[in-house]
């Protein structure tokens, strides 16, 4: 969802709604698998003009192994072919073998060989696995501080690479020869399989890279591309133009020929575009919900809703931020308390669940769904303290005085918000925060606007901030996804926490193999996260609205890693 993979809020105005419905694990144990993507025969006749018109996504890069965000990993999906895609079939997320045409697993599930299929970039040079090797090399260089680094540490001799103490040669990933690939791990690991389409792991082309200089991983025209689409143009801040790739392996079978995104900051504008015929996919919020959904069943258009695996949170800058007084749990735990999530909900957005926990619904954990087994840590301490200024304020001086602060008059305390969101919807938030924290805690929250995302992303990652909103959406079906990145040494730390019991439970848990065990230890790493330590203010988990016009098909939406999926869509009957 979840950016790092951090979703700002400036995503959350222009989209809403991501991802499709829950993901079906796709672990599997056989000695070979391999299956051929066919088109599905709907009987339905292609219209002459395929082309899609979709709200803008933008990416912060187009670089692969630096890619955090939800944004840039939509746009990867479509500019380049991995070892696996996901397809949504029948509403769940399904391993589709790509760039790799089959694999092997070996019987003690450590070593695993993808035979690469005969496919190329955009230039004509053949993709090998010896540029898979390049990527997970440039990945694990330390020197290179890629944030997704540690996804690859089930891969033997990885983390040693990544922390210093090892050698780019001795990391388990290896070109046997052109178009085979053989990647060795330091343990069995479950949820690998899940991890082979993700976007830190795409094949890359060093010399591109190095020839391509500074400005290679934002400029298009310095790129080559090995996926169903290039990219035509980019305009920053305001569109991108895709074109089908005509040297993609599979190109025959990808139907739309041009996708335009254009940039809709106003919801209202999104919605009279939509209803137009003018804007082919959109969500939904506030009265367009039900409205919608009405016309939905009336057969004006399509609608699909259910929970996806992202959770948004009021974050807690651990280093002190410009008040120094977030560095207090007491402190960070009345702010934790002092908002009403379903008020948030029903005044902002007239959808999604409020949030006492970290690890958001639609998530497996063994066999069951974390989240219908596991209590929300903050759900009793939230009945408690709720609507009661006179105790959080209590709560808020203990904190002051254990800082040797004064605590006799609140209004005095400013904390700084930072926010990108320009709009009526996000300034209607901002002042939704403002009056919360004043009523019950009685202090004065400094909302900075940020319009710009590049200065909002600098002054977040600069800790320039006490509060900050984020998101995070899973990037593969397991709770760990949630949990290891408030490990200290995390590079997807955005409020650098650090607890010592937290980082050795996270670091255990990379050699225990029992489902109930592990449920055990997530459980107890949620608790220390928003009850015990309180990194951050869990506020809601999302959900899908989804609406797409009628004569869409086979648009997906992925529940991890890219928001949307058009390789295999196509129109039938646009007017």
């Amino acid at each position: 969802m979840k950016t790092k993979k951090i979703l700002s809020m400036l995503l959350a105005t222009t989209m809403l709604l991501t991802v499709a419905m829950g993901l079906v694990g796709c672990k599997k144990n056989t000695e070979t698998v391999k299956t051929d993507t066919v088109e599905t025969d709907t009987g339905l006749k292609k219209d002459d003009d395929q082309h899609l018109k979709l709200v803008f996504i933008e990416p912060e890069t187009l670089d692969p192994n630096e890619a955090q965000d939800s944004s840039s990993f939509t746009v990867l999906n479509a500019i380049h072919e991995g070892l696996a895609r996901v397809k949504v079939v029948d509403g769940k997320d399904t391993i589709e073998p790509a760039g790799a045409e089959s694999w092997d697993i070996s019987e003690d599930g450590l070593t695993w060989t993808f035979h690469l299929r005969d496919y190329k970039w955009s230039d004509g040079v053949a993709v090998t696995a010896q540029h898979y090797v390049d990527s997970f090399r440039r990945l694990l260089d330390k020197d290179n501080a890629f944030a997704y680094a540690y996804f690859a540490y089930e891969i033997k001799g990885a983390e040693a690479f990544n922390m210093g103490t090892g050698k780019a040669e001795d990391v388990g990933v290896v070109a046997k020869d052109e178009k085979t690939l053989v990647i060795t791990l330091v343990r069995p690991t479950p949820y690998f399989e899940k991890k082979l389409e993700f976007k830190a792991f795409l094949p890359i082309r060093l010399d591109v890279i190095e020839k391509g200089g500074e400005n290679w991983k934002v400029d298009p025209t310095k790129q080559v591309y090995c996926g169903p689409y290039i990219i035509k143009e980019w305009v920053r801040d305001n569109s991108m133009t895709y074109e089908k790739n005509p040297t993609y392996w599979d190109a025959e079978n990808v139907f739309i020929k041009t996708v335009v995104m254009n940039d809709i900051p106003e919801f209202s504008t999104q919605a009279q575009l939509f209803e137009s015929q003018q804007l082919d996919v959109t969500g939904a919020r506030q009265e367009y919900v039900k409205k919608w959904q009405d016309d939905a069943k009336a057969g004006k258009f399509q609608y699909a809703e259910g929970d996806i695996p992202t959770t948004w949170y009021l974050g807690f800058n651990q280093k002190g931020g410009p008040s120094g007084l977030m560095t207090n749990k007491k402190i960070r735990l009345a702010m934790s308390l002092a908002f009403d999530r379903q008020d948030y909900i029903d005044t902002l957005m007239n959808r999604f669940t409020p949030a006492y926990g970290w690890v958001p619904k639609a998530l497996q954990a063994g066999k069951e769904e974390f989240r219908e087994v596991s209590k929300e840590p903050l759900k009793d301490l939230a009945s408690e303290y709720g609507n009661n200024p006179e105790k959080l304020q209590e709560l808020f001086k203990e904190g002051l005085k254990e800082l040797g602060k004064d605590a006799s008059d609140l209004s005095k305390i400013k904390l700084k918000y930072i926010t990108s969101g320009t709009d009526s919807a996000s300034k209607q938030a901002n002042e939704w925060w403002q009056q919360q924290f004043k009523k019950n805690l009685g202090i004065e929250l400094v909302v900075e606007v940020l319009g710009n995302y590049t200065l909002y992303s600098q002054a977040k990652n600069d800790m320039k901030w006490d509060a900050v909103m984020g998101g995070w959406g899973a990037d593969f079906d397991d709770p760990i996804n949630f949990l290891d990145m408030f490990a200290s040494d995390n590079d997807n730390n955005s409020v650098k926490f650090s607890n010592e019991e937290y980082s050795k439970i996270v670091k255990d848990l990379d050699n225990e193999l029992d489902p109930e065990t592990r449920l055990k230890q997530y459980q107890r790493l949620e608790e220390i996260l928003v009850r015990d330590e309180v990194a951050f203010a869990p506020l809601y988990y999302s959900d899908t609205r989804r609406f797409l016009q009628n004569y869409v098909q086979d648009f997906m939406y992925p529940t991890f890693g890219a928001i949307y999926e058009w390789r295999w869509a196509y129109t039938s009957g646009r007017k």
